[in-house]
């Protein structure tokens, strides 16, 4: 591996845990601390979302005009800033205030690092890079929030606050690091109006079928998953397990997450992206079908079943998440990169705070597993999708 990669992967570990570090903290303030209402939480979600939605694609393109280094290193330097002002919040309000604005930082962040990881990288390394950054990424969310819901048996919410400040500039130190990123000069089309250069991005998008077809399915995949991933909680109660068992589940799928990154990241040939993903949308869309019809026939499941089914279904989604990114990386201009990379997160947060709901809707209306073999049925869509294009990328 490149020395500049690696150390940007090094720097990416703080960055992520940064992420989910405080995640506990900010709902034990809320639940506990503040006793607010659940409408708040629902705000909060939204706060965290909306960012990536709204500031994320000028982000892309202001990414595309600087140096990717600076980036890395101001955007994490930015987040452990206004990380720390969340400690001297007096109210849910300028609580969740805050957590926008540290979300607005964020948008930077992935843009840059992928452009990073598209220029120190030759097409044959992408998925081995990207199945090490989405490693650090899921390893981040089973184990930081585990270890500040742990820091909160001796610390304030507060306290924690300026800890994960203290972890984002961590980050910003390490990416100082990296030597300087180079690229090729911004064409005359970067160089237009911001609106020109959002515009440039969705053209790119639509010249290109491969990186087209990556994107819609990549946003129709999150859309899929967002149907069930709210209620895996209430699915385990309603399956007779316990909240005990419910953290091994979820630990699970974290943990099969890492598994499946790792395994790309380690293959020698991990050639044909489509495949993967089609590969990983199949075996995740079935189990996450046959939960739902566990559910609704109400047949028994044992919880050794359900839990190694739920290591599975995370190694599904790494399998299927990770050449996603390398697609994306390998049709993307150098100078349009991060571009188009923001207005792929901002379709994916679109689904974010669009498929839940509509799932939610699904299991009132019908019942929990009907939500699950909704989204399992989504995710085959994409699958036979995925799978016609098998042999381009």
């Amino acid at each position: 591996m490149k020395s500049d990669l690696r150390k940007l992967l090094i720097a990416q570990l703080p960055a992520d845990f940064a992420d989910w570090l405080d995640f506990v903290a900010i709902g034990a303030l809320l639940a506990f601390v503040w006793q607010e209402e659940p409408f708040v939480f629902a705000v909060l979600a939204v706060a965290i979302g909306l960012p990536y939605l709204l500031v994320g694609p000028v982000a892309g393109v202001l990414v595309d005009k600087v140096p990717i280094r600076r980036v890395l290193i101001l955007s994490n330097l930015g987040r452990g800033v206004v990380t720390a002002t969340l400690f001297f919040a007096p109210n849910w309000g300028v609580l969740i205030l805050l957590v926008a604005l540290r979300s607005t930082v964020d948008t930077f962040f992935t843009p840059a690092k992928q452009a990073a990881i598209q220029t120190l990288t030759t097409p044959d390394e992408r998925t081995r890079a990207n199945g090490f950054s989405h490693a650090i990424n899921q390893t981040s969310k089973v184990a930081a929030p585990a270890l500040g819901g742990g820091l909160l048996i001796w610390l304030a919410p507060h306290m924690i606050f300026l800890l994960n400040a203290g972890v984002s500039i961590l980050a910003a130190l390490l990416a100082l690091r990296i030597n300087h990123i180079a690229r090729p000069p911004a064409s005359e089309a970067a160089q237009s109006s911001m609106i020109g250069n959002i515009k440039a991005g969705f053209a790119d998008i639509q010249r290109a079928p491969v990186l087209r077809a990556a994107l819609w399915m990549m946003a129709a995949g999150y859309f899929a998953m967002f149907f069930y991933d709210t209620l895996i909680a209430p699915l385990t109660r309603d399956l007779g397990f316990t909240q005990t068992q419910l953290g091994f589940a979820l630990a699970a799928i974290g943990a099969g997450g890492v598994l499946g990154s790792l395994y790309l990241a380690l293959r020698k040939d991990a050639g044909r992206p489509f495949l993967w993903i089609a590969s990983g949308l199949t075996v995740g869309a079935c189990i996450i079908g046959y939960f739902g019809l566990a559910e609704i026939l109400s047949f028994p499941l044992h919880i050794t079943a359900y839990i190694g089914l739920c290591a599975v279904v995370g190694v599904a989604s790494a399998l299927s998440v990770v050449p996603f990114r390398t697609l994306i990386q390998n049709h993307s201009a150098a100078d349009r990169i991060a571009r188009i990379t923001a207005l792929s997160e901002a379709a994916n947060t679109l689904a974010l705070l669009t498929a839940p709901f509509i799932g939610a809707a699904i299991a009132t209306l019908t019942s929990l597993g009907m939500s699950f073999v909704a989204g399992g049925c989504m995710m085959l869509a994409v699958a036979f999708y995925a799978w016609r294009m098998r042999n381009a990328g």
